[in-house]
Parts: C-alpha cells; sequence; structure tokens
C-alpha cells in the first residue's frame, strides 16, 4: 500500500501542476499590464492647466452626477449648435437675391441652402472658437490671480483674446447687417395692400436678431462648462478606463487562485477515492508490517500527540509508510510540493497585493455624495515563480 500510495500521490502532484500550467498560463502577461498601468495611472494623476503647468490632483475628479452632467452639458451644446447651424442657413438663405446670382438660382434649385449653410458654418465656427479664446483667457487670469504668478504668463493669451473680441464683433456686426437685409427682403413691397408693413419689418428684425443673438448666449455659457472642465474630463475618463482595465485583470488573477485551489482538492479527492478502492479491492489499509507504525498513529491522534491538521515535514516523513490510511496525510504530501505550492503561494501573494490595491485606490462611486478623493499606488513588483 505504500508503493501505491506514493505512486499515487505522485500522479496526483503532476496533475495539479498540469493543472496549474493550465490555468496560471497567461498569469506573467496580466501581472506585466498591470505594472505597466503604473506607469500610465502617473499620467492621469497630472493635469495640464492652460498655462501648460502640470498640476497634481487627486481622482476621482467627479462624482457620479458630476459627470452626467458635465456630459448633458457636451450633449446640449451639441443640439445648440445643431439648431443655430439650421436657424443660420435658413435664414441666410432667404437674402439669397443678394448672395447668389439670378442665372445660378434658376440653374441650381436650391443652391441657396447650400450658400446658407457655408455662410452658417462660418459665423457658428467664429463663435465656437472666440468663445473658447475668451473663457480660456479668463481661466489663465484666475489661475495668474489666485496662485499670485507673473503677470507675463497672460501674455500668451492676450493676442487670442483680441482676436475673440474681434471675432464676436464680427459675428454682432455681420448679423444685425444680414437681420436688417432678411427684414428688408420678407417686407411686403405695397403698404397699400398691408399697412402694418412698417411694424412688421421692425418685428422680424428684433426676431431675428434676438434669436440669433440668443441662441448665441447659450453657446457662450455652454462653452465656459466645457471650456472649464473639458480637459480634466479627458483626464478623467482615462483614469477610469484605466481602472476599468485594471479591474478585469484584478479579476483573471483573482479566477486563477480560485481555480487553482479548487483544481488541487477536486483531483486530491479523484485520487485518493481510487486509493481507497484499491483498499477494498486488496482488503487491506495498511501494509502488515507497517501495522504498529499505523496503531501508534492513532494512539498518538487519541491522546491529541499528533494533530493531523497541524503537520510537519518530520511528522509527516515518519508516517508516510501509512498516508493510505488519512485523508490529511495523503493531501499533504500534494500540498507540501515544491512547484505546487510555490504557485499557490505566488497567486496568494499577488491577490494579496490586489486586494491592497484596491482597497486604497478604488473610489466609491456615490451619486450625489462627493467621492473621497484618493491618491493612486503603484502595485509593488513581485517575482512570478509560476512555471
Amino acid at each position: 500500500m505504500r508503493n501505491f500510495t506514493e505512486s499515487y500521490q505522485e500522479d496526483c502532484r503532476e496533475s495539479v501542476k498540469e493543472e496549474f500550467k493550465g490555468i496560471t498560463a497567461k498569469l506573467p502577461a496580466i501581472w506585466t499590464r498591470l505594472n505597466l498601468k503604473d506607469a500610465k495611472q502617473k499620467m492621469h494623476n497630472n493635469y495640464v492647466d492652460v498655462l501648460g503647468r502640470s498640476t497634481p490632483m487627486k481622482q476621482p475628479i467627479f462624482t457620479a452626477n458630476e459627470v452626467a452632467k458635465f456630459e448633458s452639458n457636451r450633449r446640449v451644446y451639441f443640439v445648440v449648435l445643431l439648431i443655430m447651424l439650421a436657424f443660420e442657413t435658413f435664414l441666410y438663405s432667404m437674402i439669397k437675391k443678394i448672395l447668389i446670382p439670378k442665372d445660378m438660382l434658376d440653374l441650381y434649385p436650391g443652391i441657396e441652402f447650400a450658400v446658407g449653410f457655408f455662410f452658417a458654418l462660418i459665423f457658428v465656427a467664429i463663435l465656437h472658437f472666440a468663445f473658447k479664446f475668451m473663457w480660456e483667457y479668463f481661466e489663465a487670469k484666475y489661475i495668474v490671480t489666485k496662485h499670485n504668478l507673473d503677470k507675463n504668463e497672460l501674455k500668451p493669451f492676450h493676442r487670442n483674446f483680441i482676436i475673440s473680441l474681434i471675432m464676436i464683433s464680427i459675428f454682432v456686426v455681420a448679423n444685425i447687417a444680414t437681420g436688417y437685409l432678411r427684414a428688408t427682403f420678407l417686407e411686403p413691397h405695397s403698404s397699400s395692400t398691408n399697412p402694418n408693413a412698417e411694424e412688421t419689418h421692425i418685428a422680424f428684425l428684433l426676431f431675428s436678431i434676438l434669436i440669433t443673438f440668443g441662441v448665441a448666449f447659450v453657446m457662450a455659457l455652454l462653452e465656459k462648462e466645457i471650456a472649464e472642465k473639458g480637459e480634466k474630463f479627458k483626464v478623467f475618463k482615462n483614469w477610469k478606463r484605466q481602472q476599468k482595465e485594471r479591474k478585469k485583470y484584478n479579476s483573471q488573477v483573482k479566477d486563477m487562485l480560485k481555480k487553482c485551489l479548487e483544481r488541487k482538492d477536486i483531483l486530491i479527492e479523484e485520487y485518493w477515492g481510487v486509493l481507497k478502492d484499491l483498499q477494498r479491492v486488496f482488503e487491506i489499509e495498511v501494509d502488515a508490517d507497517r501495522q504498529e507504525l499505523y496503531d501508534e498513529l492513532n494512539k498518538k491522534i487519541k491522546s491529541n500527540e499528533v494533530d493531523l491538521y497541524k503537520l510537519d515535514e518530520k511528522v509527516y516523513q515518519h508516517y508516510l509508510p501509512v498516508a493510505a490510511t488519512r485523508h490529511e496525510l495523503f493531501e499533504y504530501g500534494v500540498d507540501n510540493d515544491k512547484g505546487i505550492s510555490d504557485t499557490i503561494s505566488d497567486l496568494k501573494a499577488k491577490v494579496a497585493i490586489i486586494e491592497e490595491f484596491e482597497k486604497k485606490n478604488v473610489a466609491p462611486d456615490k451619486g450625489d455624495d462627493k467621492a473621497a478623493p484618493i491618491i493612486v499606488e503603484e502595485i509593488p513588483a513581485t517575482e512570478n515563480i509560476t512555471n
């Protein structure tokens, strides 16, 4: 029985090692990726402001509600841009007689809308960049004042601020002028048939101008929100993506440990079951010359001199000839194989590092409560001894 026991123990050990190789085949690559994530993580711990200064910050920058609000504002801004384009396209197309020769109008039906869209696109782009330059200037000015920086830091923004004022002036003048033209061309030509022609002219002029400026004002407010938080939001989204990818890798390492432990236990039970079947077939539990050793083991277990749950190598080697009689002895010979124990220890060490990292760095996602700032720390590298 001793020979059978040692043979089945060895077969069990080899089977466990083979299973471990398959389960942990991707572990080196995954752990390398996790360590590489640390370098990327450092990139998301600093925000480059409009002055070009790299400023340390703590993640997460935004709460879930703030993210939802910002994304909602971006969608609204996009809708406002489309409304402005559509409105300006329609209104510019109304002065087609000034913008487009009559023969082209006759030759290309609908060309007035293409031309209107072209002019609308130009003015919307002008407005977009004007607001962007303007808010960048004010943000830079705020940072310089808040941190008491050299006033020369604002010099690069003066030019863009002046350009933004010129752009806004061009937009205002152009829209007042085109508003006047639109109202004029839509004004009834005969005051005799329409006694309210003058009032209609003024009303349409004011309506077209006020609507245009109203939409532009909404654009300005939304552009302020985007200009202030746009870059930070990109950093935050990248950080969230890194966290999501890291979570996937963390889960894979944890699953490897779980699967290794499960497969080890299952294989031990299978081989132990076969060994017990052999004992029934041969109608023997222990070799005859080892009966005294077996009786000694039972006696020491009863007197609590031997605790099968706290075996050491010396006790195990002493009772190895009768290991077929106790599941704990058979299991100890498998569990303490160097290849198996090193793989399990390595996985447990990695999982412990991951859990400690998650405890320190994974931020809670709490509705409207301000998430507690966290400082992202590196995962320490461990030697991978899984083969």
